[in-house]
């Protein structure tokens, strides 16, 4: 679930924002210092060389906001885009703890995934014009008002599809579509187990792989609150792991058959137990780490049950292989257009608040 600012507006995981992490985000926009509330006014009110935004300057303590004047000349295949939505991650949670693979040096400006409106483009960039409403990956400059990217780095947006649904798609759904399609082959009529089913990954992978994938889903998640959560986007059948067994519910809902596809960005004990419950050829997918234990797998159990655990960092392959980073992000905008997934924004707040 997310939540966003419009800056216009954050977006956050609304399951995750129930953990104490939430308050490390939510502290940047509430609890900012004296000064800095001065600089709250609308975006619109700043000049063209000047805007707000919110930095990580030590970790584990809240966000300043600030203002910057930029001086910078846009690159010839760059764009300059105003911020009109900006979602808040996981990983952008765990950046600011100093928690996650990357570790920008400080002081930094978190936030990777936005929507917006191009301002400026770059002497040789043939694919925007000013005005376009785009989708971008920030590279960790999101939490902010204003930000530059190279063109290859945007997507435009369609009129149809407001800047909170786009933001609020970006990471989570191509995640969960590249996870599903590529990495675990997910096919029509299999059964698919997502835990951690109302975060915000999970849900995608819930929508997707029910309405899109054609899959039979079982959701598992921590309350009958996100159950009935993941139970709205398609799941068949709901499991609340803090009150029934896993791997006992799993086998009953399949015929002991098992899940053919487990999508787990629990860890832990979770995958532990998910390992007991896949079926035969099955795949276990492993997206994060929630629970903070990062579990281990003895490759004899692989062996004998015949599955298989593959992993997946979505963020490598716009380094590593662009082509398909790109499809996953074409696929969500032309499933949203099509009324075929619906990304969950749970609140939205503004940046004074």
């Amino acid at each position: 679930t997310r939540h966003w600012l419009d800056l216009d507006l954050f977006l956050s995981e609304g399951d995750i924002f129930a953990s104490p992490p939430e308050r490390l985000l939510r502290s940047a926009i509430s609890s900012t210092s004296n000064f800095s509330k001065s600089f709250l006014a609308t975006a619109e009110t700043a000049s063209p060389s000047t805007y707000r935004a919110a930095y990580c300057a030590e970790l584990n303590k809240p966000l300043v906001i600030k203002n910057i004047y930029d001086s910078k000349q846009l690159g010839k295949n760059e764009i300059r885009i105003r911020i009109r939505a900006s979602a808040i991650n996981f990983a952008d949670i765990l950046t600011c703890q100093g928690a996650y693979q990357e570790k920008p040096q400080l002081p930094f400006i978190p936030g990777g995934e936005i929507a917006g409106d191009v301002i400026e483009t770059g002497a040789q960039v043939k694919s925007f014009k000013q005005g376009d409403k785009v989708l971008a990956m920030a590279s960790g400059h999101g939490f902010a008002e204003q930000c530059v990217v190279e063109a290859t780095s945007a997507w435009k947006l369609p009129n149809q599809i407001s800047y909170e649904t786009a933001a609020a798609s970006l990471i989570a759904y191509a995640t969960a579509y590249m996870g599903l399609e590529r990495r675990a082959e997910l096919k029509k009529g299999e059964t698919l187990l997502v835990t951690a089913a109302a975060g915000g990954t999970g849900l995608a992978a819930v929508d997707l792989g029910a309405n899109v994938f054609g899959a039979k889903v079982i959701g598992a998640a921590g309350s009958s609150e996100k159950t009935g959560l993941a139970e709205s986007k398609g799941a068949s059948h709901v499991i609340n792991y803090r009150q029934q067994d896993l791997r006992k519910e799993v086998l009953s809902a399949t015929g002991n058959k098992g899940a053919d596809v487990v999508f787990d960005a629990v860890g832990g004990d979770t995958f532990q137990n998910c390992l007991r419950c896949i079926a035969f050829e099955g795949r276990l997918l492993t997206i994060g780490y929630a629970s903070g234990k990062i579990p281990k797998v003895a490759a004899n159990v692989l062996l004998v049950k015949n599955i298989s655990a593959v992993g997946l960092y979505w963020g490598s392959y716009r380094y590593r292989n662009p082509k398909m980073f790109s499809h996953s992000i074409n696929a969500i905008l032309k499933l949203l257009l099509e009324g075929k997934i619906h990304p969950h924004v749970s609140a939205s707040f503004p940046l004074n608040e």
